[in-house]
This record gives C-alpha cells, structure tokens and sequence, in this order.
C-alpha cells in the first residue's frame, strides 16, 4: 500500500492598493454618448483596486473610482465648463483559456450655464477559447 502527502495549491496572491486625493488631468468631452468640443479634465478622485493571482495563472482584478471632475473647454473659451460627480467601476478575469472584462462609469453634472447632464456607460467583452472576441458597448 502506497501513500502519499495530500496535494495543496499554493494561495493565491492578493493585492489591495488603495489611493486616496488621486488627481489626474487628461482632454476628453463632456461625457456624453456623443462626440463634443474637447475640454481639459481634471479629476480627484479615491481608488481601490484588488487583485488576486492564483497558482494555475487565473487572475481576477477588480477596482472602483469615485470622484469629482472639473472640465474646461480646450479650444473654445465662450463653452461653459462643468463640474461634476463620477463613479468608474471595472472587473477582469483570465484563466488562460478565457479573458472577460465588464466596465460601468456613471456621471452627473452641471455645466457653468444651469444646464445637467447625466451619463451611464457599461461595456463588456469576452475572449473565448479559440480566439473568437465578443463585445457590447452601451451607452445612455
């Protein structure tokens, strides 16, 4: 009669890193589903990103963002600039045969003129095993 020592994976690695007053400045419009005159973007946001590396190479990852925008027109100084309050959720998992991510970013805001705007984004796609990418995007 032959025995061995049971067989244990390794814990997965883990990893939390979390930012706080994180300040970044980039161009983009004022979030909408449609394109815009560009605006310098300036963001103070918290961030907490989680991730988790097992063993067998799987990975999942995690992170959300929430914060406050500040937006200037780029090129047109008579456009008003806006404030406003933001939430960017994302997920990502591989396990080496299979890849997928799911993306949210909520938004609402006031631009300097009184008027709102409210903004809701979710995008997701998948890798499957033979290569073969599907994607959705929705915007409103």
């Amino acid at each position: 009669m032959l025995t061995g020592a049971p067989a244990f994976a390794a814990p997965p690695e883990t990893q939390t890193t979390i930012e706080k007053d994180l300040v970044e400045t980039f161009i983009d419009v004022v979030p909408s589903c449609e394109e815009g005159p560009p605006y310098t973007v300036t963001t103070t946001s918290n961030l907490v990103v989680h991730e988790t590396i097992f063993d067998d190479g799987r990975l999942h990852a995690t992170f959300t963002q929430t914060g406050t925008a500040v937006g200037v027109p780029l090129e047109d100084p008579s456009l008003p600039t806006y404030t406003a309050k933001f939430t960017v959720w994302g997920g990502f998992n591989a396990n080496g045969q299979t890849v997928n991510g799911t993306f949210t970013f909520n938004v609402r805001g006031t631009l300097s003129d009184g008027t709102t705007f409210s903004n809701h984004v979710n995008d997701h796609f998948n890798v499957r095993p033979d290569g073969t990418v599907n994607e959705f995007f929705h915007c409103h």
